[in-house]
């Protein structure tokens, strides 16, 4: 079964957990698991490997990875107690044994609790721009991999596609006079794959291929709106009452349902990096 490391540990995420899931996590899960379509050629399906995933959340990846590779095993690992929680909860779901040849611990990028050399392949994805040291973790991950082990990052890129429901948001806010409270520390995604790939040469890391890819979903008015409510600005819409909640509903699905359907394609460019512990 399953296991989540039972040690008191608080994580900023602990607070989000339910709406991480029900919200966010849907509109990148495609990003996630297409990170693993990398290293279909490098790894074969009915390969018996031990496979890291750092920043595991609510266990996207690593459900995916235990389907591609029947044999792995995987170690998940997260600082947030509740994503371990409801990663666990979603492998149970799984059932045909998944849950079996899952372990989740609590955990951190640049402090991974596995002995050195330890497992065949790293997985993450959506985690390394959160990072105060990017090159910290990346080094960390470098410890871990056996000689010849695979190392498979994805985050996004810095730059962004312009999306017109965002607008619209931001445009209500300012005509409601509704107060948008600054965010914690700014997310450091890379540039570009050239400056992705030098930082995993300068953590140790030889046979390096990075590259750009894409994630696209399709909201209708009403999800998008739900992600803003609960995700997005969430801070925002815990500061008004019910009847200034429904408010701000009613205006944006108004305002939403005017856009043509192809506003609300949400596309964002991704990195993708796959690197190689040399051999011994």
């Amino acid at each position: 079964m399953a296991r989540v490391a039972n040690e008191e540990v608080g994580a900023p995420y602990d607070r989000y957990g339910d709406a991480y899931r029900d919200w966010w996590a849907p509109v990148i899960a495609d990003g996630a698991v297409g990170l693993l379509d990398r290293l279909t050629p490098l790894i074969p399906a009915d390969a018996r490997i031990r496979i890291l995933d750092v920043g595991t959340g609510t266990g996207t990846l690593a459900l995916a990875a235990l389907e591609k590779w029947r044999r792995a095993n995987v170690t998940a690992v997260d600082p947030s107690r509740v994503m371990l929680r409801l990663a666990e909860d979603a492998a149970q779901l799984r059932g045909n044994g998944t849950a079996d040849r899952l372990r989740l611990e609590i955990g951190w990028a640049d402090d991974l609790p596995v002995r050195g050399k330890a497992v065949d392949l790293v997985i993450s994805s959506f985690v390394i721009q959160l990072l105060s040291s990017r090159i910290a973790a990346l080094r960390e991950m470098h410890r871990i991999l056996r000689p010849g082990g695979l190392c498979a990052v994805l985050t996004w890129q810095a730059e962004r596609e312009p999306f017109e429901p965002d607008d619209v948001v931001t445009r209500t806010f300012d005509e409601l006079d509704i107060d948008v409270p600054g965010g914690g520390p700014e997310p450091r995604p890379y540039t570009t794959p050239a400056a992705a790939a030098a930082e995993f040469r300068r953590a140790g890391f030889g046979r390096v291929r990075a590259q750009v890819d894409w994630l696209e979903h399709h909201f209708t008015p009403e999800r998008y709106v739900d992600l803003v409510e609960h995700w997005t600005e969430d801070d925002v819409f815990a500061r008004l009452d019910d009847a200034a909640r429904a408010n701000v509903r009613r205006r944006l699905l108004r305002r939403l349902r005017r856009l043509d359907p192809g506003a609300f394609v949400w596309r964002r460019p991704l990195i993708s990096v796959v690197g190689q512990r040399p051999p011994a």
